[in-house]
């Protein structure tokens, strides 16, 4: 009988020869185990077909997790809001005083274009006013002979005071003038070529749009184109009142927010009186005409709107701190 001869089995190593006289030794080989990270959200297991597909769930497949950490805090808003409305404030505040200040620089460059017009034509109808003294007492009168009734007054005032006008509303401590003086003729049908003209500060109450009342100084230009009816009542009685008539109704703001008005005569003859220079009869002072000089002082009309009595408006400190003064002299001649 054959004996079975058993073949290893094809799988399974040939034992190693230990070498001769060792006993055959057999030793378990190692193993070593490596876990594979899982992931930090979910805990799954990474797989390596998972690679590719990475990107599209971080992107476009979070988890609630995911989601939740992506999102900001509550606390990062409410910073952020806090940051964006500070910048916010700070622009708004930084607007509101260039606006601010965009105003009150109009406001002063209109104060100053009104202040100027106003001297232009206070200038202009002081070159030639018409002043005729009752006497004569020069050659410079000996024109006036053939003329009755010859003499036309100019009234003054250095305070707004004892002009013997009616002037219901004239700034005190601002001087006024009022005079007659010559006119461009319009038309040919206007037969007068002399106009009364005045000058004077006067108070304006009004009120605002809040519905407080304000007062308000502004300088009034009196003007009446034709005269003669004042004339003719002048030289029948002479009394200033009834030749500059009327102040109020012909009166029209020229400049506004003014301090005060000072006029000054440099006169080479007698002082310049309180009142009526020149009347129709022999009595009256004797000018004989040199200079006249003109200042005019103004605020801006964000300082004006902040004085509320005169005493604000005429003190020496808020003049030298708050407004702006100008002035001119003209020639002034008698005739």
């Amino acid at each position: 009988m054959i004996p079975r001869i058993q073949l290893p089995h094809p799988r399974s190593a040939p034992p190693k020869s230990a070498g001769l006289g060792s006993k055959q030794n057999h030793a378990k080989p190692a193993t070593f185990f490596f876990k594979p990270p899982s992931h930090p959200a979910s805990g799954r297991v990474p797989q390596p077909r998972d690679s590719h597909i990475q990107p599209l769930r971080s992107s476009a497949r979070l988890t609630e997790t995911e989601r939740c950490r992506a999102a900001f805090t509550l606390i990062e808003l409410m910073a952020a809001t806090t940051v964006l409305s500070v910048i916010l404030l700070m622009m708004v505040g930084m607007q509101d005083q260039m606006s601010k200040a965009w105003s009150n620089a109009n406001r002063r460059t209109d104060a100053t274009r009104e202040a100027r017009a106003a001297l232009s034509l206070m200038a202009a109808d002081l070159t030639c006013p018409i002043f005729r003294a009752p006497t004569n007492s020069s050659p410079k009168d000996e024109f006036a002979y053939s003329v009755l009734n010859k003499g036309l007054p100019f009234v003054y005032s250095s305070n707004g005071t004892g002009s013997g006008l009616s002037i219901s509303n004239i700034q005190s401590g601002s001087s006024c003038l009022f005079f007659i003086a010559p006119k461009k003729i319009a038309s040919t049908n206007n037969a007068s070529d002399l106009a009364l003209v005045g000058y004077y500060v006067g108070e304006t109450s009004s009120t605002n749009i809040n519905g407080f009342n304000t007062t308000n100084y502004n300088l009034y230009r009196y003007y009446v184109t034709d005269p003669s009816t004042q004339l003719s009542a002048w030289f029948a009685t002479p009394n200033v009142g009834s030749l500059f008539s009327a102040i109020g109704a012909n009166s029209e703001i020229l400049a506004r927010n003014v301090a005060n008005l000072q006029i000054l005569f440099y006169n080479e003859g007698a002082p310049i009186i309180e009142g009526a220079n020149y009347t129709n009869n022999t009595s009256g002072t004797t000018y004989r005409g040199n200079k006249l000089q003109i200042a005019l002082t103004l605020y801006p009309e964000e300082i004006a709107q902040k004085f509320t009595s005169l005493q604000n408006w005429t003190n020496s400190e808020n003049i030298k701190r708050y407004a702006r003064s100008f002035e001119f002299r003209v020639d002034c001649p008698r005739d």
